[in-house]
């Protein structure tokens, strides 16, 4: 009998330890799955900046005055197609976060100034776009992005700060 029990305990034992290494190496996992998927997601990220277009039409955005108003916008070609641009493909990365496939960290580490100063040339020409049409659903995402960024502030640079500031004691 003794010797029965002292089996169904060390039975026991294997198991729960069996269990509890598995769930180690599950969360061990996960954490590697995790920091592999936020890579790609800041390599998507570059990826869809790193081109010309986008390049040429944040610059001209960063030249609209703040709150830019439709007209201003509107009368100006270049201005609009690069408003229209910016704002699309910041569009497209706010939703991203949202379903939390990119990090709000990342954005803001790698385009969090571009977010907030592009938000700022173009607020008002996205309200009166959103009047005209008469819906709200003109770059929400974009508007959503921006208020993120501004509410959390995630990374140690800013529009004041620039990472080779904010990094210059950084050692590989």
């Amino acid at each position: 009998m003794i010797r029965s029990l002292d089996l169904s305990t060390l039975a026991n034992l294997a198991t729960a330890l069996t269990v509890l290494v598995a769930t180690i190496f599950a969360l061990l996992e996960f954490r590697a799955t995790r920091r592999e998927r936020q890579e790609r997601a800041a390599h998507a990220v570059v990826a869809a900046i790193m081109t010309p277009e986008w390049i040429r039409s944040v610059v001209t955005v960063q030249s609209i005055p703040d709150h830019a108003t439709l007209q201003e916008i509107e009368s100006n070609p270049r201005m609009l197609e690069a408003a229209h641009s910016v704002a699309t493909i910041l569009e497209a990365l706010g939703y991203s976060v949202y379903k939390r496939l990119v990090p709000l960290a990342i954005v803001d580490e790698l385009i969090g100034g571009t977010v907030r100063v592009a938000w700022q040339r173009l607020d008002a020409y996205v309200a009166a776009e959103r009047k005209r049409s008469g819906s709200q659903k003109s770059w929400e995402w974009f508007q959503w992005l921006a208020r993120q960024l501004e509410r959390h502030r995630l990374a140690k640079t800013s529009l004041a700060l620039g990472a080779h500031e904010a990094y210059d004691s950084w050692r590989p």
